[in-house]
């Protein structure tokens, strides 16, 4: 009589849970950095928007200094979402009127960037985020001129 076994070995079992394993892992290294640009947006808007409320209420320019590693708002330091770049050091001004003038700064992290646009004058900007092959926008503050 012959004999057949239909079960999974353990090095069969092992390999499986291996490979599911991987998985899991990979899915859970790759939401984190998401979740961190997500958080990383409206705290810019706040503090882009408080910027420019001061410089209009205190009627003096304000400078903002985009460096490699972070944004400098009048002295306070604010960093930039977890292994993003600024490769081109960039200076704005915040004129007293809370106009800025139009410019882009682009921050890189492997193949995915972000692109803070500053093409409105009026200190109004919006976001691009792209990965390779891929890209989406979002604007935000647009000011209906009609």
């Amino acid at each position: 009589m012959k004999r057949t076994n239909k079960a999974f070995t353990l090095l069969e079992s092992l390999i499986v849970l291996t490979i599911v394993a991987m998985m899991l892992l990979i899915s859970f290294t790759l939401r984190p950095n998401q979740n961190q640009i997500n958080q990383w947006e409206p705290a810019f808007k706040n503090q882009w928007q408080r910027t420019r409320l001061t410089a209009q209420q205190t009627q003096k320019n304000i400078i903002v200094n985009f460096d490699k590693d972070g944004i400098v708002f009048d002295r306070e330091k604010f960093k930039y979402p977890r292994t993003y770049q600024n490769t081109v050091p960039k200076q704005l001004t915040i004129l007293k009127t809370g106009y800025v003038a139009p410019t882009t700064v682009t921050l890189k992290s492997g193949g995915k960037t972000i692109k803070l646009i500053f093409s409105l004058g009026g200190g109004d900007y919006r976001v691009e985020k792209s990965t390779i092959g891929f890209c989406f926008s979002r604007s935000i503050n647009v000011v209906n001129t009609d």
